[in-house]
């Protein structure tokens, strides 16, 4: 326990934010070498090291969400929980890769796939050109130490971008600006069905119920981020009195122009209906979901991106294609990108023997699907043979967001899972 926590410890003290992993990647690369592994890595990013004769491969993305001030992360363990002062912890998925280090330097026949990206459309895994000596992948990036995930949702991201014409304002009208800021946040996958406000949401809601002339909104952190700020800069002859007392409003000097659509993007704004859209009561989890992730305007153009997730992929299809017609009754021109199908669940004998070993340390583990992306399904496409993938991982709350941590005896007790199976899987074979 104390080597993967040296480990993270590492890992976290290097830069990997989603597009500028460059040095986390030469990072992997020095301790797999240093461990004796052999080490390619493809166009991608992504990192394979391999050891031996591996029977099975372990698997983590090395990008990592950044919210707040990850220029130097500090961490802060009470109670058995570690936590990041104001960012992002990054145990989405550093521990994970914590605990693949952790086994590297335990096993001669082991193969460990670290891939690029992962928080910002899986493009590492959409984009692997690494072939593995496995047939089966045991995925480290589950966020509930007792379930053992056989499948996830699909995803796709839709973004929507509008020109923007402007008018002069009156003379007499004032300039105000009317803020939300340092909501809770949240996955827009594991945590859209808890109930968890959207700024931008709340500040649409707020501005509808005035008669005011928009000059400028934002809000959002990420796309696949429930949003925790918004503000907007309005114009009105009146003084405003605010009717939700969690935003706030100040007079400002600002531009003296107005977006001409400005009352039909709030409408839109306001109509969107965030969050769970469909739910499956056979995997207790939503089917299908939709993240009203970021708004922003810049250089004369609205632009709207949205994550939308379903169980099934004609589900998805049929979401997206409703959200993009949505945002195209405002003049919207849209498109999708980093789309990916769900993983459709499956138990075979590698989920079999996890599970024999996961009941050892809890009575109650059990198959399950989540409604956030994971990669298995896309590193299983991306193979010439036929590959079985099981997900499993140390409990991590509130990831994608500044309340992010992990629970250190459930890292504890997943480290002795993994290396069971692995020496399970080499004794037999």
């Amino acid at each position: 326990m104390s080597k993967v926590l040296e480990y993270f410890r590492t890992i976290t003290a290097t830069p990997r934010c989603s597009f500028k992993t460059d040095v986390m990647k030469e990072k992997i690369i020095n301790i797999a070498k240093n461990l004796g592994y052999k080490v390619s890595f493809d166009k991608a990013g992504n990192i394979l090291c391999q050891k031996g004769t591996p029977k099975v491969c372990l698997q983590s993305h090395y990008d990592m969400v950044c919210l707040g001030d990850v220029s130097k992360i500090e961490l802060i363990e009470e109670q058995g929980i570690l936590r990041a002062k104001n960012s992002t912890l990054g145990a989405d998925n550093g521990m994970g890769m914590a605990i693949m280090f952790s086994v590297m330097e335990k096993f001669d026949n082991l193969e460990c796939l670290f891939t690029n990206d992962e928080e910002v459309g899986l493009i590492g895994a959409s984009g692997l050109e690494l072939e593995l000596t496995s047939h089966k992948l045991l995925n480290l990036d589950g966020e509930e130490e007792r379930e053992i995930y056989i499948g996830c949702a699909g995803g796709t991201d839709i973004v929507s971008k509008l020109i923007l014409e402007y008018l002069p304002l009156d003379k007499d009208e004032k300039i105000y600006e009317i803020s939300i800021r340092n909501l809770v946040g949240g996955h827009s996958g594991v945590d859209i069905d808890k109930g968890i406000d959207s700024a931008i949401k709340i500040l649409a809601e707020e501005l509808e119920k005035h008669d005011l002339k928009l000059l400028h909104v934002e809000g959002g952190e990420v796309r696949n981020s429930i949003s925790k700020n918004a503000r907007a800069v309005v114009a009105t002859c009146k003084e405003i009195e605010l009717v939700n007392s969690a935003l706030s409003v100040e007079k400002i000097e600002y531009k003296r122009e107005y977006i001409k659509d400005g009352q039909k993007i709030v409408k839109a704004l306001n109509a969107f209906a965030q969050g769970v859209r469909g739910f499956d009561k056979s995997l207790n989890i939503p089917s299908t979901s939709i993240n009203l992730g970021v708004v922003r305007m810049e250089d004369g153009v609205l632009q709207i991106d949205c994550a939308a997730r379903a169980m099934k992929n004609k589900d998805l299809i049929t979401l997206s294609s409703e959200t993009e017609s949505f945002f195209q009754l405002i003049g919207c021109k849209t498109s999708q990108s980093d789309g990916h199908e769900p993983w459709v669940p499956d138990v075979g004998d590698f989920a079999n023997v996890v599970k024999s070993e996961m009941l050892k340390v809890y009575d109650d583990a059990s198959f399950c699907a989540i409604h956030a992306g994971l990669e298995c399904g896309i590193l299983i496409q991306r193979q010439s043979k036929k590959i079985e993938a099981v997900a499993i991982g140390p409990t991590i709350r509130f990831p994608h967001s500044l309340r992010e941590e992990c629970d250190l005896d459930s890292v504890k007790r997943i480290s002795k899972v993994v290396e069971r199976i692995i020496y399970g899987i080499n004794e037999v074979n």
